[in-house]
């Protein structure tokens, strides 16, 4: 018998938007509440012995599913709660986020070489206690996450498949000045982490730590996709300037062209190289935080794409936003799609992301192609109130109609025990919808 299927995603914004937020959630080291679905497991490094900490989330899934690896920010530490792991349970894939000796703010911190051996071991214990894809491993990370991202891409022996940095750092001793010029207590954690004799920064090492000025590993990271992202308004709203992607893309894509590691050598050839950022680019971006032309790009998801460049398994995208990572990080991974022969009838009722054309839904029919899926998502949609006074972006309101146009495209589409989950959706927050601004469910009523 046809298995049926209602899937509602309904899609609530958020009271604040990005730049309201006074603290991003992926950056708040005073959150360090995990979900028991999360077990906190001790790996011995392999380095010199410590235990190193981890929270760790083992896959149900009796096929192998994607490991995800993410690395905590600047000053959090393995406990520091991630935003990505409500989207790990509700994807059902291996999560592990590793301690690497903490808070940036000691010698061995900091990308060390005990930091990036205690990362590598990490992807190997989860390995070991999951049931993970080996060629389906995935690192990402923002901000000091971020720099431990590339660190990793340019330092770690495992063939890990991608890297996604959000808003990287890329060389240590510019971010160092930077933070002084603004005053930042980051300047003192790396006088911390890496002073010299002094107490002073010990620039040689600073150099040492920085993935952009480090040996690029060509041969080892060939099949390896690196996504840098970055909010066009870091450096003004944010910590982190936008030259640490700009130049850390310049330096891999000149390697690549033009066998040279020269920042000078490269950058020259970027005045005529369309696959690299020229310098006028780079002036023009970082004094205008604007791209004139943004709008001729394809968006982020909702966001608008000011630069976006790739060449070979290196793409750069700087997108409208500040020092951040965008909530469908995870969706942007290249993760093996598992192609299921299943014959679900599925009901989408979303906002943008669902509507748009090559969205989630777009790509769902591509992994589910004997399944039936009707969309009626639509831009602007909310849970339960009128956006903007139109009535019809209201899905409380008009869940009724969805279900008789559904009806009506595919006659087996609802069942009674469909029905059932939307009324009871409908009736739940009629007396609730003023508590919740976001909300995910997945229903597989077989």
């Amino acid at each position: 018998m046809k298995k049926t299927v209602a899937l509602v995603l309904l899609l609530y914004f958020c009271y604040f938007t990005a730049y309201g937020q006074q603290k991003p959630t992926w950056d708040d080291t005073s959150q360090k509440t995990w979900n028991p679905a999360f077990e906190k497991v001790e790996i011995p490094s392999t380095k010199d012995g410590k235990i190193q900490y981890a929270y760790m989330y083992k896959s149900s899934s009796k096929r192998p599913q994607p490991l995800i690896v993410s690395l905590h920010t600047w000053s959090g530490s393995y406990n520091q709660a991630d935003p990505l792991t409500k989207e790990i349970m509700a994807r059902d894939w291996n999560y592990i986020h590793p301690d690497f000796r903490g808070a940036n703010r000691t010698s061995q911190a900091m990308v060390s070489e005990w930091a990036l051996s205690d990362i590598e071991d990490a992807i190997q214990y989860a390995l070991k206690h999951t049931h993970a894809d080996p060629e389906d491993v995935h690192v990402i990370g923002v901000s000091g996450g971020g720099l431990a991202t590339l660190a990793a891409y340019m330092n770690l022996d495992y063939p890990v498949k991608s890297f996604s940095a959000w808003a990287p750092i890329s060389d240590i001793e510019a971010w160092y000045w930077k933070s002084v010029g603004r005053k930042q207590k980051y300047a003192n954690d790396i006088l911390k982490a890496i002073p010299d004799k002094e107490g002073k920064l010990c620039t040689q090492e600073a150099v040492h730590r920085s993935p952009l000025y480090q040996v690029f590993p060509i041969e080892k990271r060939k099949n390896a996709h690196l996504y840098i992202y970055e909010g066009v308004h870091d450096g003004y709203t944010g910590s982190v300037p936008i030259t640490h992607s700009l130049n850390m893309y310049n330096r891999l894509v000149g390697e690549l062209k033009y066998k040279t590691s020269d920042m000078g050598c490269i950058m020259q050839q970027a005045f005529q190289d369309s696959d690299l950022v020229s310098p006028e680019e780079i002036i023009s971006l970082v004094a205008k935080r604007i791209n004139p032309h943004y709008k001729e790009n394809a968006k982020l998801f909702d966001r608008h794409v000011h630069l976006y460049r790739k060449y070979r398994n290196i793409s750069l995208t700087l997108f409208e936003g500040r020092h951040e990572q965008i909530p469908q990080a995870l969706g942007l991974l290249p993760y093996k799609q598992i192609v299921t022969d299943s014959k679900y009838s599925i009901l989408v009722i979303g906002d943008s992301n669902a509507e748009k054309k090559g969205g989630w839904v777009d790509q769902m029919r591509k992994m589910m192609p004997k399944a039936s899926i009707v969309n009626l998502s639509e831009s602007g949609r909310t849970i339960g109130f009128d956006n903007n006074g139109k009535s019809h972006l209201n899905a409380l309101k008009n869940i009724d109609s969805f279900l008789n146009k559904a009806q009506a495209e595919k006659n087996d589409m609802i069942t009674s025990s469909c029905a059932w989950v939307l009324t009871t959706l409908k009736k739940s927050f009629a007396r609730n919808s003023r508590r919740y601004h976001k909300i995910y469910v997945r229903f597989w009523l077989k």
